[in-house]
């Protein structure tokens, strides 16, 4: 059974969203941002991604995109936990 970009990236988010829970509670000891902007941010990417993915023609839409979303939920996700652990 494989897998579509679809459901990767949907747990590429879930992971993301549970790994910056557990770092900011046991790791930094701080609560989680209070904005639901920062704190869902990665599960804000995939909800874009989504409707671009479904909104755009299948014959336009190119498997690099959705490598870019994975990477843009990492990033995000590590960004945030950078700046809150240090500002």
């Amino acid at each position: 059974m494989k897998l579509s970009a679809d459901a990767k990236l949907g747990i590429l988010t879930v992971i993301c969203l549970l790994g910056s829970a557990i770092v900011f509670k046991n790791i930094l000891h701080i609560p989680p941002p209070p904005s639901l902007l920062v704190s869902y941010g990665p599960a804000e990417i995939f909800l874009v991604y989504l409707f671009l993915k479904y909104s755009i023609k299948e014959s336009d839409w190119k498997p690099l995109y959705d490598v870019g979303c994975g990477m843009t939920i990492i990033f995000v996700t590590l960004a945030t936990i950078i700046l809150y652990a240090f500002f």
